[in-house]
């Protein structure tokens, strides 16, 4: 499944989500607004997002939230490249709703204190800028921001979920993004995406079980390169000893022994010890071929 279609699917089921207090209808709205950035005319902030879907959510958010509530419906907004949809809110309202999340170092109290606050942000973070890639080619979660002013109290609300995200610049605008399947697994529950998840954790297990398996074969081709290396030495040591005046000296049972090596180079000492007459251990076959090799 694409990255576009994964991180739809998510959205979709942030958007069905309804159970808010009228905080954490604000938090949301608040977070779409900063990461979707937004332009000044006269006295009027429009905010602009780039699918209608968020920018419904957000004329939402406003009319569940206290204290601010958008200008009219989504208007939509023909461009270059693609249209926007744009909610539009009174200037110096906007500016008293706004500013309680832009703090440069820090994220207020009532913010920090209160989960459903926090979570509600980063799901509406995730709304407006958010990209999840799929788990099977690699795994990362991204959210991009084109407001400067809360790219750190956006930082500040991962660290307090116990997530670590890296950063660069875009274009002017900032990419928080982070990969650990931990990580990405928690984030992916303050979503609200728990198929998401399951199947992240599946991946997890099966990504898991091929490492082992190829590290037991890793282990078992190590093995039989050594013991391959281990019976050639042996057959080279044993016709240098078939070769020297010393083979006369060799007793019956022990020269049966290494023939039967020579002539059989590719079996293992427990192969080896079935084709005696009569059948001998592996243990018993290995101190006759170390009696053999003390003779040269």
């Amino acid at each position: 499944m694409s990255e576009g279609s994964l991180s739809s699917q998510i959205k979709n089921e942030i958007i069905k989500f309804m159970h808010y207090t009228k905080e954490e209808w604000a938090a949301e709205m608040a977070a779409i607004s900063l990461c979707s950035g937004w332009t000044e005319k006269e006295d009027t902030v429009s905010v602009t997002c780039a699918k209608e879907p968020v920018a419904q959510r957000l004329l939402l958010d406003s009319r569940k939230a206290e204290g601010i509530q958008a200008l009219g419906e989504v208007e939509k907004v023909g461009r270059r490249g693609g249209s926007v949809y744009t909610v539009s809110f009174p200037g110096q309202a906007w500016a008293e709703f706004i500013e309680p999340y832009i703090s440069p170092d820090v994220i207020s109290d009532e913010i920090s204190e209160d989960g459903g606050l926090r979570r509600a942000m980063l799901r509406g973070a995730f709304l407006a800028r958010g990209s999840f890639s799929d788990p099977k080619n690699k795994t990362r979660i991204e959210i991009l921001c084109r407001t400067d002013a809360f790219v750190k109290p956006l930082i500040l609300l991962f660290h307090m979920e116990d997530i670590q995200p890296m950063t660069r610049v875009l274009d002017q605008v900032w990419s928080l993004y982070f990969k650990k399947i931990d990580e990405v697994s928690d984030f992916l529950v303050i979503l609200g995406a728990m198929n998401q998840m399951m199947d992240l954790q599946t991946i997890r297990v099966q990504r898991n079980v091929n490492k082992m398996v190829a590290s037991s074969y890793n282990l078992d081709n190590w093995t039989m390169k050594r013991q391959a290396e281990a019976s050639a030495a042996r057959t080279r040591k044993l016709e240098e000893l078939l070769a020297s005046e010393k083979a006369g000296r060799i007793p019956k049972d022990l020269l049966e022994v290494a023939r039967l090596h020579i002539d059989n180079p590719g079996l293992s000492l427990t192969e080896l010890g079935r084709l005696m007459d009569p059948p001998i251990s592996k243990s018993g076959m290995n101190h006759r071929l170390n009696k053999l090799i003390d003779m040269l």
